[in-house]
């Protein structure tokens, strides 16, 4: 263990970790399938996965990053600036809502 790569390590318990909030919480994809663009209904399915993906890559952007020094301040840091575009995207559907 001592041998692995610090981002590398964070870059695998982030993916590992970033599967588990699909097991608790949204979005789920039902929420965006209801919307469409002209006569096209939007991929729920599909945006759903930018979620995914942003939480997964929390971990690497934990690795990656210097600032600040200590990682237990880095993570919550890089979760809040990873999650806040989708943030945005989520106030904008009326079904979501803000908190």
């Amino acid at each position: 263990m001592a041998n692995v790569p610090y981002p590398l390590f964070c870059a695998a318990l982030g993916g590992v970790l970033a599967v588990l909030p699909a097991f608790f919480h949204g979005p789920i994809p039902e929420k965006w399938s209801y919307f469409y663009y002209g006569n096209t209904p939007i991929d729920g399915a599909t945006l759903v996965w930018a979620y995914y993906i942003a939480r997964g890559l929390i971990g690497v952007l934990v690795g990656v990053t210097a600032w600040p020094v200590a990682w237990f301040l880095r993570g919550p840091l890089c979760g809040a600036v990873m999650m806040v575009p989708l943030g945005f995207v989520a106030l904008a559907n009326p079904l979501c809502g803000g908190i």
